[in-house]
């Protein structure tokens, strides 16, 4: 442990390197599409779109690709924190997205940098149906992120999709129609910006800064503004460019960073304008209706905010010395999955043991014997990831052996599970004879109540009374001589 310190500096200076890497070597985006004969029609009739309220939910499948080893994976963290930024950039929209599925990993070297032709066979290959997919490598095709129209997929670059970047956003726009708002420029290079504009690049249009073709210029929205910048640019205190453009007639400019759509820097996006939520939602109800699906029931889908989790088990008073255990905790109010951080060390900006659970427990194997552990769950459910870990709880491996693993020949059952009648029966058989005890705790830890067994190697019953305790989720631990364990039990 001695080069432990030394070791942890490195890997913080290195996971906090690698998303300003990407940034800065990967170009802001590869789609390439112009202006959809759908868009261009709706455009006609944009003042005739509905504008209403209502909250539109779409399903979203993240695909996580790492190398054929295994190795190079986006975090579940980065997944929930990115996908909760992609939803607050979208609220303005009344557009948001939930998960249905597990989070999809795939181990493909290829597919982890690839170009577009290896982009195209990852989505072929890997898209779930009548869903957005959205796939996270490490560079797709050199790129933050690209739409592939041809095959309807979105690729993302793990470094450009931290909290507070908005390639996410970016990308999903162009899903649902959106050009960039320079559209018309992406193949323009050496452009002399102080020099009036042509009337024209490659027989589109160039926008004017009067409005006058604004309907059939640029991206075709009137309420953009005229934007030449085709490269990554910085705003100023205004969200601005800096970098002044001058239009057809000779009238100058600067552009709007503010937009989703621009390549501004992501601290400089915050929105999409009124006409592009309007043909973003008119795209998904008439181009991908096949999206729309049963809104939820908003008390349903609020997960408490909450500090801590009960423990039900291992508590910093237990020791374990099993190499295997599942860890128990109470349910957070909502919550249907949770991400479990363990670590040797009670910090946790490098991340040794991740993984999402469904429920409120996780077994965990490999741990090493005479150490302490440290844990942490982030209760979330596919419609809200805005969540935090609770703080760290932790336990000790020693000389007990504590695990819910039966060995051969051995069985226990607890019946009725839910309990209606009053009574729980628990029949069991183990290897030994021994002394034994029982306990009944609730989802706090307390312990409700206990008696002593004689166990022998034959199969024995004993009824639990349980007629005076209110419904509700209990936890009965068996402690044996040389284990403890845990059956979860339901009072209805």
């Amino acid at each position: 442990m001695k080069n432990f310190s030394k070791l942890l500096l490195t890997l913080l200076a290195i996971s906090f390197a690698v998303p300003m890497l990407a940034q800065q070597e990967l170009s802001p985006c590869g789609t390439q599409m112009g202006i959809s004969p759908w868009l261009q029609d709706f455009q006609r009739r944009i003042h005739e779109a509905s504008r209403n309220d209502e909250v539109l939910y779409l399903p979203l499948q993240v695909h996580v690709v790492g190398t054929d080893n295994g190795a190079g994976y986006f975090s579940r963290k980065g997944v929930l924190d990115a996908f909760c930024t992609l939803n607050e950039d979208f609220e303005q929209a009344n557009i948001q997205f939930f998960l249905p599925n597990p989070i999809n990993y795939i181990d493909n070297s290829d597919y982890y940098d690839h170009d577009y032709d290896q982009g195209y066979d990852m989505m072929s290959e890997n898209n779930y149906p009548s869903i957005i997919n959205c796939y996270i490598v490490d560079s797709p095709a050199g790129n933050c992120g690209y739409f592939f129209p041809g095959v309807d997929g979105i690729a993302l670059a793990r470094g450009c999709v931290q909290p507070n970047d908005h390639t996410w956003a970016h990308e999903v726009g162009h899903y649902l129609s959106l050009p960039h708002p320079f559209s018309g420029w992406e193949g323009v290079e050496d452009h002399d910006y102080d020099m009036p504009a042509p009337n024209a690049w490659g027989g589109d249009a160039v926008e004017k800064l009067d409005g006058s073709n604004c309907a059939f210029a640029g991206d075709g929205f009137c309420d953009t503004a005229p934007d030449y910048l085709n490269y990554r640019w910085s705003c100023n205190s205004s969200f601005t460019s800096n970098v002044q453009q001058t239009d057809p007639n000779g009238e100058t400019f600067v552009s709007d960073g503010s937009l989703f759509m621009s390549y501004s820097n992501p601290s400089c996006k915050s929105t999409f304008s009124p006409d592009q939520i309007a043909a973003m939602r008119a795209n998904v109800e008439e181009v991908r209706s096949y999206l729309l699906s049963d809104p939820p029931v908003l008390e349903d889908i609020a997960v408490a905010d909450v500090d801590e989790v009960n423990v039900v088990y291992p508590t910093s008073d237990d020791l374990v010395e099993t190499s295997t255990i599942t860890i128990e905790w109470e349910p957070v109010p909502n919550a249907t999955h949770y991400i479990l951080q363990i670590n040797p060390f009670n910090i946790f900006s490098i991340i040794f043991e991740e993984m999402i659970v469904e429920g409120s427990s996780a077994t965990v194997s490999d741990l090493r014997p005479d150490e302490t552990y440290y844990w942490r769950v982030r209760p979330f459910n596919p419609y809200e990831t805005c969540t935090d870990f609770t703080g760290s709880n932790s336990f000790s491996t020693g000389n007990v052996v504590s695990t819910n693993q039966l060995r051969e020949d051995e069985f226990i059952e607890v019946y009725p599970n839910p309990v209606v009648s009053g009574v729980l029966n628990l029949n069991m058989k183990v290897q030994n004879t021994q002394e034994a005890s029982w306990r009944l705790v609730d989802g706090a830890g307390a312990v409700l109540q206990q008696s002593q067994l004689s166990l022998s190697n034959t199969q024995q019953q004993f009824e639990i009374p349980m007629a005076q305790l209110p419904a509700g989720m209990y936890f009965l631990q068996l402690i044996l001589d040389d284990r403890q364990i845990m059956r979860k039990v339901v009072i209805q």
